[in-house]
C-alpha cells in the first residue's frame, strides 16, 4: 500500500519546449498536479554560457521548491547539461532531466547502435548524449549536430510551415534538410538508422524532420521515457498522488505575452491551459 502525496511534479524549461515531456507525464500519470515554468523571457538557453543556464536552473528550481513540489523534471536538455547536478545539490526532492532518458530511448530504438543526435549548440558541445549512451553501451556510435535555429520555429509557431517544400514555409523545411541530410547522406558507412531529438521543442517537428530525414530513420525523444522514470521515481518513494486526486495544473511564463503562451501552448500540451500565471524571475528579460 502506497503512501500518498497529492503535492505536484514540477517541470521547466527554458520555453514551450517542456510541454512536450508535461503531455507525456500527464498521460501517464493522470492524477498528477503539475506546475509548469516556461522561461520564455531568456529563451534559448542554447547559446548561453553554461554558467548562466546553471543560475538559471538554480532560480527556477529555488521557485518549484517554493512552490512545495515533490518532484522537479528539468524538461529541457541545454538546462540538463549545464545544471541537472546543480539542482540536486539545490534540491531536497528528486530531480531528473531528460538527457539519460533519451539516451536509453535511442538505444533501445535503433538496431545498429549508430545515432544520431540533434540538439542546441551547449548541448551538442557539453558531449552530454556520447557520454549517456556510452554509459549503457560503449560500442554505439553517437554523431551531434548542432540545430540552433528549430527550437525558434516552435517558440514563434511556425512549425506547420515545415511540412511545406514550397511556397511561405519552404525556407522552413529546407533549413530542417540542411541539418539532416549531412547526417543521413544515402551509403554512408554507419549511417545512423535513428535520430535522437536532443531538445524538447524539437517533437512538435518531429513530422518534418521524419521527412528530412528519410522514412528508413527512427526518430526519438525523451518524454515517454522520462515519464516512466517519474511514475517509479514516485512509486519507489511512496509519493504517488491518490487515484481520487483532482488534479490541477499551474503554468508560469516569464515573458509578459501570456496570451500566446496560452495559445502555442495548448496546442503543444493537447488540452487548454486553463491557469497561466506570470512568473518575474530576479534579471528578467535578457
Amino acid at each position: 500500500m502506497y503512501a500518498m502525496n497529492n503535492a505536484a511534479i514540477g517541470i521547466f524549461d527554458s520555453g514551450l519546449g517542456g510541454l512536450t515531456v508535461a503531455r507525456e507525464i500527464a498521460g501517464l500519470l493522470s492524477a498528477e498536479s503539475l506546475i509548469y515554468v516556461g522561461d520564455q523571457a531568456r529563451c534559448p538557453y542554447g547559446s548561453r554560457d553554461a554558467d548562466q543556464v546553471r543560475e538559471y536552473v538554480q532560480q527556477i528550481t529555488d521557485f518549484l521548491v517554493s512552490q512545495q513540489v515533490k518532484m522537479i523534471v528539468i524538461a529541457c536538455n541545454t538546462a540538463t547539461a549545464c545544471g541537472l547536478q546543480a539542482a540536486r545539490q539545490r534540491a531536497d526532492i528528486p530531480v531528473v532531466g531528460v538527457i539519460d532518458a533519451g539516451a536509453r530511448a535511442a538505444l533501445a530504438a535503433s538496431k545498429s547502435g549508430n545515432i544520431a543526435v540533434i540538439g542546441t549548440e551547449r548541448t551538442v558541445n557539453s558531449d552530454a548524449y556520447p557520454h549517456a549512451v556510452a554509459r549503457i553501451n560503449s560500442s554505439a556510435q553517437v554523431v551531434a549536430s548542432a540545430t540552433p535555429e528549430l527550437a525558434g520555429i516552435v517558440e514563434s509557431g511556425l512549425e506547420d510551415q515545415m511540412m511545406h517544400q514550397t511556397s511561405d514555409g519552404g525556407e522552413y523545411y529546407h533549413l530542417a534538410e540542411s541539418y539532416l541530410q549531412p547526417l543521413f547522406e544515402e551509403g554512408t558507412k554507419d549511417r545512423p538508422d535513428t535520430l535522437l531529438l536532443g531538445c524538447t521543442h524539437y517533437p512538435v517537428l518531429s513530422q518534418a524532420l521524419q521527412r528530412a530525414a528519410g522514412s528508413d530513420v527512427a526518430i526519438v525523444c525523451a518524454g515517454s521515457e522520462v515519464a516512466a522514470e517519474v511514475q517509479q521515481t514516485l512509486k519507489d518513494g511512496d509519493q504517488l498522488a491518490s487515484k481520487q486526486n483532482r488534479p490541477h495544473h499551474v503554468f508560469y511564463t516569464t515573458d509578459d505575452n501570456i496570451a500566446e503562451f496560452d495559445q502555442l501552448g495548448s496546442k503543444i500540451f493537447g488540452t487548454d491551459l486553463t491557469d497561466i500565471r506570470h512568473l518575474q524571475l530576479e534579471g528578467g528579460k535578457v
